[in-house]
């Protein structure tokens, strides 16, 4: 990123905060992420409140001008202040007050106004030769003054004399008749009369029928209930009917509700995440957080027991209360038999450790997260890293570094988070995939001037020393790059070449050269591959669905299919399964088949999501190693 790029960017969002699209913290969030690096390698970002450039000295944050935009004379981004202007009033108004006055009073006034200063000597002259034209006004606005007096008086005369005369009551003779007024006076005693008709009030209560219609629905259920429940029973199990513990233990959880309902609690299981137990338990996970005073819900242990907020408690009541009924799994063992033998093998046969991303909602950036396959043993690997993918051996991973303070481009550690080192050149680089020897690196980025997506080469993730993949003169435009096992790399991108609008998955020699078309739709993206099978993902069938295709473009196959999104495969390290990300189940989790698409499960929940824009899912990955 560039600084005038940044410096566009913050007006933008400047303009965003005015127009109320964006409040302060997003505002403030979306600034932060404004970092440049220039060619000496230091670090610039813009200021959120005043939005001048901040030089990184390595101990803190200064002010200074960038030498790029010194050079080009653009001024720097700074915040004015509000300048206000005072007018001096106009000189009419002053000129209208001393003319009135003038004219009104004049043997009062004119002294008074000996004093006054030039402007007010001018506007008496003036004055002077327009006396004789508003005299006339004066004396046509007083005649107005009298008009409404006398109109007020005669309102008045009429209110409080004339009004009386007119009325013939012989209330002033005699004192007896003034009590008579005084029961009359309160005619509104004739609203008493208009409460009289209370036909209506009669009418709504001559509906006396709707108690009867309440009664008959009370009698209607006391009566259908015994009839029906026995048939029910009887058309659930009819051997259960034969069995009577069955009924009897259909009314005990029905009572036994109410008591979990007042204090339920659980205990953290291994692979456990807050969201998961949230989803399992029907809560919210922010009630959840509240409910066990969490300050930070990625660091939740085994063996915690958590309370569970009420309004889940009386779901979890409902769902725990329904399963109980053991005799109806007991009268159907067979198809339980059968289900538990094909999932208990997978376990076994599958191992080794999963590294992912899950977007965080307090500091709207990507945590990365490593895992043994089933979900135990999560670790926080850093904040704000995105897009890992593990080494062969399993012993490093790369990742973007986007979001993590202090490390804006591709690093490289171990799995345990530790020996973080910055390997790459630009902020804009993207999507890491290590060679088949595990030294090098490829990727993508859109650092070039044009911002079109360009593949490249870590050639010495020490020295940071990075090239484009060539061809001809140029370089290989594409994005989200895999390095196979016999050396191609595997590209989303076009044939910019030929045909723009030729898109899909393309392989081009590590050395570049040449590139050729792998698959043909636009949407077809994420590839990862194992030998000579690549696994990708498409929308080409109405929405985001696992494939796999050989390199030479035969045996395309599609290995998922249904209304959720899947996507982000990653293979086994032995190639015979591949994980990938759905949210079939309503929350985003970790998902396994074989490599034939059989046996699709779960096996964890994310505990989270993905975020939106650039940080949708789409740009993510997902990677297995040993």
């Amino acid at each position: 990123m560039h600084f005038a790029d940044a410096e566009q960017e913050y007006r933008e969002l400047e303009n965003k905060l005015l127009s109320g699209e964006l409040d302060e913290e997003q505002f403030a969030a979306q600034v932060n992420q404004l970092k440049v690096t220039d060619a000496a390698g230091r670090q610039w970002m813009l200021s959120v409140r005043t939005g001048r450039w901040l030089l990184h000295d390595g101990q803190q944050w200064v002010t200074a001008r960038p030498p790029e935009l010194e050079a080009q004379g653009a001024p720097p981004i700074v915040e004015e202040p509000e300048q206000i202007e005072v007018t001096a009033p106009a000189e009419p108004e002053p000129e209208l007050a001393v003319e009135v006055v003038e004219e009104a009073v004049e043997p009062a006034v004119e002294p008074v106004a000996e004093p006054v200063s030039k402007p007010a000597t001018g506007l008496a002259q003036r004055a002077g030769s327009g006396r004789l034209t508003r005299r006339p006004v004066l004396i046509g606005f007083l005649a107005l003054v009298i008009l409404a007096c006398l109109v007020g008086g005669g309102v008045s005369a009429w209110v409080f004399v004339l009004r009386d005369l007119g009325e013939p009551t012989p209330v002033a003779s005699q004192e007896g008749e003034i009590s008579l007024v005084t029961t009359y006076t309160p005619r509104p005693a004739t609203a008493t009369y208009t409460p009289t008709f209370t036909p209506t009030p009669s009418r709504t209560a001559t509906p006396t029928a709707t108690p009867i219609v309440t009664r008959t629905p009370t009698a209607t259920p006391t009566r259908r209930p015994p009839s029906p429940t026995p048939t029910v029973q009887a058309t659930a199990t009819s051997t259960a009917t034969r069995v009577t513990s069955t009924p009897t233990s259909t009314p005990t959880p029905t009572r036994a509700t109410p008591t979990p309902v007042q204090q339920v609690t659980y205990v953290v299981q291994p692979g456990d995440t807050l969201s998961e137990i949230a989803v399992r338990f029907g809560v919210t996970l922010a009630a959840l957080i509240e409910a066990n005073d969490i300050s930070d819900p990625t660091l939740i242990r085994p063996g915690l027991v958590l309370i569970i907020p009420v309004p889940g408690a009386t779901v979890v009541a409902s769902t725990a209360s329904t399963p109980t009924p053991t005799p109806i799994a007991q009268s159907t063992p067979t198809p339980t038999r059968t289900r538990t033998p094909t999932p208990t093998p997978v376990p076994v046969a599958m191992s080794g450790k999963i590294a992912f991303a899950v977007w965080n909602i307090y500091t709207n950036m990507y945590d990365l997260y490593i895992s043994n396959i089933d979900g135990t043993g999560r670790n926080l690997l850093g904040n704000g890293f995105r897009q890992p993918a593990l080494r062969q051996d399993g012993a490093m991973l790369a990742a973007n570094g986007q979001g993590a303070p202090n490390f804006e481009h591709l690093v490289r550690m171990n799995t345990s988070g530790g020996e973080l080192v910055e390997i790459s050149q630009y902020v804009e680089d993207s999507f890491p995939s290590w060679s088949p020897t595990g030294d090098i690196v490829a990727f993508s980025s859109t650092a070039y001037v044009d911002r079109e997506s360009r593949l490249g080469i870590v050639y010495d993730i020490y020295g940071k020393q990075q090239d484009w993949i060539r061809i001809g003169t140029g370089e290989i435009r594409g994005e989200n790059p895999f390095w196979m096992a016999d050396g191609h790399i595997v590209y989303h991108g076009c044939d910019y070449l030929v045909d723009h609008a030729v898109c899909g998955l393309f392989v081009t020699p590590s050395s570049g050269g040449s590139y050729r078309q792998l698959t043909t739709d636009t949407s077809d993206t994420s590839p990862a591959g194992y030998q000579s099978r690549v696994a990708f993902m498409s929308s080409r069938d109405g929405n985001w669905e696992v494939y796999t295709v050989n390199m030479d473009g035969s045996g395309l196959k599609r290995l998922t299919n249904n209304n959720a999104n899947d996507g982000l495969p990653t293979w086994s390290p032995d190639g015979k399964s591949i994980a990938f990300v759905s949210n079939r189940s309503g929350a985003w989790a970790i998902w396994v088949m074989a490599a034939s698409g059989d046996n699709q499960r779960k096996l964890f929940d994310l505990g989270g999501g993905y975020g939106n824009g650039e940080n949708d899912w789409i740009f993510e990955r997902i990677s297995w190693s040993p």
